[in-house]
């Protein structure tokens, strides 16, 4: 799944890490906040790690506009996030 990520109301910051073992961008963290002031669309490449807050005092809208339909058996999860190390602060 290739997600695509708008930010309609509020600011939501993104961190997306690469931890494939070919890629250029392994190990690193692309990091960034849309949604009021910063209006973009944010793609996400498969076999990507992919998280989000909401960073906004009030509401946060998120729509993904992906280009399959969502099958919850596909999703991989960590169940200890502290294997990613990432400073959300």
């Amino acid at each position: 799944m290739k997600p695509n990520l708008v930010g309609l109301i509020g600011k939501i910051r993104f961190a997306i890490f690469d931890d494939s073992v070919n890629s250029l961008t392994k190990n690193i963290f692309f990091d960034v906040t849309i949604g009021n002031g910063n209006y973009q669309r944010v793609t996400v490449p498969p076999g990507v790690w992919v998280a989000f807050s909401g960073i906004s005092y009030e509401y946060n809208l998120l729509l993904n506009l992906a280009n399959l339909e969502h099958d919850p058996a596909e999703v991989e999860r960590k169940e200890n996030l502290s294997e990613i190390v990432y400073n959300w602060f």
